[in-house]
């Protein structure tokens, strides 16, 4: 590893990520002020009115930034292969594998099961959870964790797998970071019941809605090229009264709503 070229990723790193909490430090008071200026009813009893539910929050007070770097992989792992047919990308970002006999994702109950994909051909594959499995494209997107913590829509993070009609793998692509880390000071966090008061606040939540899901995870805040750092991030999962869902995300420092992650938007172009 070169050290000097680390120290100064780092010190660039270092260097954003102060500016942006001084400007966090900066704002955060006249967001907090802006949310409450609704009146002296609680959000808890707005929400009954409106008739929107939600489940037991999680009791996470504070937590870190992280940054890790974009993993190259190595042609020789495509060489040392074993069970399965790997290929690179040209810049050697992603890798696809082609496992050479069949890999069931049918599990006991019914339910798709990846456990055998991600132990057997997936490097590092208990470091990656899944986000979603669409059935009908027969398409799952895995994202992956740091502490069992997901990185959201990062795309240098995904691990992506499809199957045919008998629920064998008939490939996947993966991306990943390494020298994943958590910077030593913890920061306060918004209450997951404000970050449900701030998509409120904006008319996201509607009438008759049910919060299914509200749990920690990171979002990308800097991406150099080789570098990135991820802000805490509060991800609410939200059934609307029609049947269809929708995923939000707040910013868990200072409370904003992100309207898009990068991938999201790629995702719905695409």
């Amino acid at each position: 590893m070169d050290w000097n070229k680390t120290k100064t990723i780092f010190i660039i790193v270092f260097a954003i990520l102060n500016v942006f909490l001084y400007s966090l430090y900066v704002n955060r008071y006249t967001e907090v002020k802006r949310i409450d200026v609704q009146g002296e009813t609680k959000i808890e009893e707005r929400l009954k009115m409106d008739g929107i539910t939600y489940p037991k929050l999680p009791e996470i007070e504070t937590a870190s930034f992280a940054s890790g770097e974009v993993w190259v992989f190595d042609p020789k792992e495509v060489k040392d292969a074993k069970g399965q047919t790997l290929r690179l990308t040209d810049d050697r970002g992603t890798i696809v594998g082609v496992p050479k006999e069949p890999v069931s994702i049918k599990g006991e109950d019914g339910k798709l099961d990846f456990g055998g994909l991600l132990d057997k051909y997936v490097k590092n594959g208990s470091d990656y959870k899944l986000w979603k499995a669409d059935e009908k494209k027969r398409e799952a997107v895995f994202f992956q964790t740091i502490d069992s913590l997901p990185f959201y829509f990062n795309q240098s993070s995904t691990l992506t797998v499809h199957w045919n009609e008998a629920l064998e793998v008939t490939d996947y692509q993966q991306r990943m970071m390494d020298e994943i880390v958590l910077f030593n000071q913890e920061k306060d966090l918004f209450p997951p019941i404000q970050a449900i008061n701030a998509l409120y606040s904006r008319g996201y939540l509607k009438t008759d809605s049910t919060i299914t899901k509200v749990e920690m995870g990171y979002s990308p805040l800097v991406q150099l090229t080789k570098t990135q750092v991820f802000a805490p991030t509060w991800h609410i999962h939200v059934k609307l009264n029609d049947g269809t869902s929708e995923d939000f995300f707040v910013n868990a420092v200072d409370g904003k709503v992100l309207d898009k992650l990068p991938e999201q938007i790629i995702e719905e172009d695409g």
